[in-house]
């Protein structure tokens, strides 16, 4: 039977996760990517993630100096002792005097036996070279550049160490030599947005030690930490456990949509602004936390001050206890967990933060109802990819499977038309609930009517609705009007 291979960690948990363990021990692996795209970032992480396993780690500097590698870690808190550091940079007096070009025969074959043989003499596990882009320069053509990374592959082959190769893809043509020899691929990438915060990416292009998760994955570069948001695959992930029923509070609203909402399911609430979506919402979530259960609303479009004022005035029960929790009794301190606010900022924020957002409150938090206020403000974070639909039936799924309710608040003021953002999410719902405006005699009143309902039947009446300081309030039948739209706003 074929040994598995070992693996080494990289001390990014959630990339070793797309990678199923890590990177193959004892391999030469390559990070790609252009300027700015945190290469060297991530292999300082790599490195001291030896030192702490008390491994030796060996950095080959063949850009920049060791006084910038420290400011840099400097600026994350990282403490780079353990590291040995070395430059490799060409000094001046082994550039020919008569000429501004480095020879390419005699110095690429040097240079490539320098780093050789200096990471047998330290016997390190763990290796950087930055960057293979200095090596690219001083090859002659790309047969020339491609001999001597055999050669680099041959030299090191036994040497046990872990090594990772930077690339900054500065070359003119597209070149395939680092990739073919390298046993692992990663390739990073950042995307600049019209407006906010560039976006990262990074994939895994090859590991030729086992399975991986392939496909595009976001990251973000903090402070002292990579964070990567492995892409959501829902059949993975499966709770058991028997769906719970939560009601609105509001007995004529419960009657019109034909009882409770279950978790595992997905609701949509569709309407123009300021006509109460959010506020339902609330009813649910307030329900829900009365029962023990825990809520999370990721806003967009409010601020916590603005929407903690709304618990407070149109709930009527609610009460605001520190940073974000809000305990509706007053009396059990845990009650205080129960409800969780998270404001999200649309510009600074990508997809696959988002959704590892809600999975860590799912998972870690036991959150049974997820609250996304609204899709608008999430289809502009993803408008440039045009792939609302599959990762939102993809988040869906997650959730079903979670045994997790799920509401999505989407605003417009024209009729339903689900070829078009945001109505097109409503295919992939189970329920959705109505909310308008319609004229009559000179003034502008409120409606709620109910559009689907898989897990049962549902009353097809479109009732008044009045926003109170306890919430909602359904009156009498809307009747004798034919021309209320399916959803809409005045004049439609």
């Amino acid at each position: 039977m074929k040994k598995a291979a070992q693996r080494l960690l990289t001390g990014v948990p959630e990339l070793d996760a797309v990678m199923y363990g890590g990177l193959s021990k004892g391999r030469i692996h390559l990070v790609e990517g252009k300027p700015g795209t945190g290469k060297t970032t991530l292999g300082l992480r790599f490195l001291i993630e030896g030192v702490k396993n008390g491994e030796t780690c060996l950095y080959l500097s063949l850009s920049e100096g060791e006084d910038e590698l420290r400011e840099s870690a400097d600026n994350h808190g990282w403490d780079l002792n353990g590291i040995d550091i070395v430059e490799m940079i060409p000094a001046p007096d082994e550039i020919d005097a008569q000429t501004i070009l480095l020879p390419t025969e005699t110095d690429l074959a040097s240079l490539v036996e320098r780093i050789s043989a200096r990471i047998k003499q330290k016997n390190a596990a763990r290796v950087v070279i930055d960057s293979m882009a200095e090596v690219r320069l001083l090859a002659r053509d790309s047969a020339h550049y491609r001999r001597q990374i055999i050669s680099l592959r041959k030299n090191l082959a036994g040497s046990g160490s872990t090594i990772l190769m930077l690339d900054d893809l500065t070359s003119d043509g597209q070149e395939y030599e680092l990739e073919s020899a390298a046993h692992g691929v990663i390739g990073l990438e950042l995307q600049e947005r019209s407006f906010g915060a560039a976006r990262r990416r990074l994939h895994v292009v090859k590991l030729r030690s086992g399975p991986f998760q392939s496909g595009w994955h976001d990251y973000a570069i903090v402070t002292g930490e990579i964070l990567v948001f492995p892409s959501l695959i829902a059949q993975e992930h499966h709770r058991k456990g028997v769906p719970i029923e939560i009601y609105s509070g509001v007995s004529s609203f419960d009657e019109l949509i034909g009882g409770p909402l279950m978790t595992g399911s997905s609701t949509m609430i569709l309407g123009p602004s300021g006509v109460g979506k959010t506020t339902l919402a609330l009813q649910y979530a307030l329900t829900a936390v009365r029962a023990g259960h825990k809520v999370v609303h990721f806003s967009f479009d409010e601020s916590e001050t603005t929407l903690r004022s709304r618990l407070v005035a149109d709930m009527g029960e609610a009460q605001v206890v520190g940073d974000i929790p809000v305990n509706v009794h007053g009396t059990d301190e845990k009650q205080t967990q129960r409800f969780i606010l998270r404001r999200i900022n649309p510009s600074r924020i990508s997809p696959g933060e988002l959704i590892w957002n809600v999975r860590r409150l799912v998972e870690d938090e036991d959150v049974k109802l997820v609250i996304i206020d609204s899709i608008n403000s999430y289809l502009d974070i993803i408008a440039e990819e045009k792939s609302l639909l599959p990762q939102m039936n993809e988040l869906f799924s997650y959730m079903s499977n979670m045994n997790v309710m799920a509401i999505i608040i989407g605003a417009h003021s024209s009729q339903l038309d689900t070829s078009k953002q945001p109505d097109a999410v409503s295919i992939i719902t189970d329920n959705i609930i109505s909310m308008r405006y319609y004229e009559r005699d000179n003034v502008v009143n409120k409606a709620i009517s109910v559009l689907k309902k898989r897990q049962g039947k549902h009353a097809h009446d479109i009732r008044q609705l009045e926003l109170t300081e306890e919430g909602i309030q359904l009156g009498s039948r809307v009747g004798g009007i034919d021309s209320i739209p399916v959803v809409g706003s005045f004049g439609n």
